[in-house]
């Protein structure tokens, strides 16, 4: 893409955001989308082949921007991933509970089966890799894998259980902890 081409991008799904804050991602429409970023519909489809695709670009930017942070700064400084790893997890946890439609988009979109989506979905996942190599530094490199996978499952189901209503947020902040204190308990002993 050209840098207009990427601008132009950048700018609808800037605009899905708000959208997805203001309605929920299933009263997001094309047109609302296409008029807001003060483009043609059919310059939008061009981008985006469906709104499933539009809401999963969205979420990944979105998520990206959640881990930017994170991501610029340095691998723990003492050698103890676990404070690094707590921050990471409560600023997630903070952010999904003040939007809890991307809560649902997140959850939605986990299960599309959509190639596209996946598509998506795949580069979130990138970037969760990423970020876990970085802050899991100084666990062994084969047991990142599965200490990112669950502390990954725990703040998901910690997102399902804020979404639902089920938990609190302090009760997601504290089970999410516990889970991550004892995944790396155990790596870090193993």
């Amino acid at each position: 893409m050209t840098s207009g081409q990427l601008a132009r991008r950048a700018k609808i799904i800037e605009e899905v955001i708000d959208l997805i804050g203001a309605v929920g991602a299933d009263a997001v429409q094309m047109r609302d989308v296409a008029q807001r970023a003060g483009v043609a519909l059919a310059t939008l489809y061009r981008y985006f082949s469906s709104k499933e695709n539009l809401l999963a670009a969205a979420l990944a930017d979105w998520q990206k921007r959640l881990t930017r942070r994170m991501l610029s700064g340095g691998g723990p400084a003492d050698g103890d991933p676990l404070p690094a790893v707590l921050d990471y997890l409560r600023r997630a946890q903070r952010a999904f509970n003040r939007n809890p439609a991307m809560t649902a988009l997140m959850l939605q979109m986990m299960t599309s089966t959509d190639p596209e989506v996946r598509s998506s979905i795949d580069q979130m996942e990138r970037t969760n890799v990423e970020l876990y190599n970085r802050l899991l530094a100084g666990v062994a490199p084969e047991l990142i894998p599965q200490v990112s996978f669950g502390l990954n499952a725990a703040l998901s189901a910690a997102l399902a259980g804020l979404r639902a209503g089920r938990l609190t947020l302090d009760e997601s902040l504290n089970h999410v902890e516990w889970v991550a204190r004892v995944l790396l308990a155990e790596a870090q002993r193993a």
